[in-house]
């Protein structure tokens, strides 16, 4: 008989189990005999390089601890929104998954500073912010307000805005109805930008601007195709206003579960994970704008950012000081490359 890290919480309870559906269940693991069965989800689909980098988080998870834990990864939001998923995580009926900072806005705002628009726009700024102990003060705070660790950072997409009409630059989009994640950092940035933000859920993003209900929204070009966003929106403005950093975060109950032997292998999975994902998704990414720039029927036009510094800088500031995070801010800021 094994023992699960989920056992002792129900399995989600009866309401998730329906929610799984068949993909995820078809991806389960053969539990056999793990002492611990982790579940884990995201919001974006198999394959993905979110996929690909939970996937080998799952693998190696595996290998390190021989087989004594396993992760049961649950994609394509099965398990719920991020919001969910984190409010799983903090409540204990999941155990790790994959999340955008502003999608946990509600729970610990200034981790929307890690994804504020037009603040990290280069990958060497990225990967100094997280060689940094920018994050690592960020995940204490993050610790000790919700009890979740960042096992690693995902991403290194640059993120571009798109839209259901022509659209060739910052001028060309002012007023248009904008759809952003649920944190008020990013809407009051992409609203001194001179859009109209409002929160669409991301599930319910592709009907929203194929109805109209929002006339443009942002993203990787990887989930861009992926989602198929291109096909209602094809018009995309290669505005480079964000390189992604998404935390891995696992649950310090499920930490304590494993024990200090497992959980010590589980972190070091999730760094090898962490950076395995970072370079797929990087080299993903380059490729899918030059292809996404290729397809008949779309337009990809590269925009000039520089005139709306000023404006966002402002709304940085605000929140930093809001949040008491002005040193933070300010690190950030520094390692911003020159020119």
């Amino acid at each position: 008989m094994f023992t699960t890290t989920m056992s002792r919480r129900a399995l989600l309870g009866a309401g998730l189990a329906g929610a799984v559906g068949l993909t995820a269940a078809c991806r389960s693991p053969q539990f056999g005999d793990a002492e611990h069965v982790l579940v884990g989800g995201h919001q974006l689909a198999v394959g993905t390089p979110f996929d690909a980098g939970m996937m080998r988080f799952a693998e190696l998870v595996e290998q390190m601890t021989d087989g004594r834990v396993l992760v049961d990864v649950h994609p394509n939001a099965a398990l719920g929104t991020e919001p969910e998923m984190f409010q799983g995580l903090v409540t204990g009926t999941m155990d790790v998954g994959i999340f955008a900072p502003g999608s946990i806005a509600e729970f610990m705002p200034e981790m929307s500073m890690l994804s504020m628009p037009f603040l990290v726009t280069d990958r060497g700024q990225r990967d100094a912010v997280l060689e940094g102990d920018v994050t690592e003060r960020l995940a204490d705070r993050l610790r000790e307000r919700t009890g979740t660790y960042p096992l690693t950072y995902f991403g290194g997409s640059y993120r571009q805005m798109f839209f259901n009409t022509p659209a060739t630059s910052l001028e060309d989009v002012q007023g248009r109805l904008f759809r952003t994640q649920p944190a008020a950092v990013l809407t009051d940035c992409f609203a001194a930008v001179g859009l109209r933000p409002t929160v669409v859920a991301y599930n319910e993003l592709y009907n929203a601007l194929a109805q109209g209900v929002v006339d443009g929204a942002d993203n990787e070009a990887v989930f861009i195709d992926s989602q198929k966003f291109f096909e209602p929106a094809p018009h995309i403005l290669r505005t480079n206003h964000e390189v992604t950093i998404r935390p891995l975060l696992i649950a310090d109950t499920t930490l304590a579960d494993l024990g200090s032997e497992l959980a010590d292998l589980v972190i070091e999975a999730g760094a090898e994970a962490g950076r395995y994902q970072r370079d797929l998704e990087e080299g993903e990414d380059d490729a899918m704008i030059a292809e996404l720039a290729e397809r008949e029927g779309l337009t990809v036009t590269d925009a000039d950012t520089s005139a709306v510094l000023d404006d966002v800088h402002e709304i940085w500031d605000r929140y930093a000081q809001q949040w008491d995070a002005q040193d933070l801010l300010a690190d950030i800021v520094d390692l911003r490359p020159e020119g």
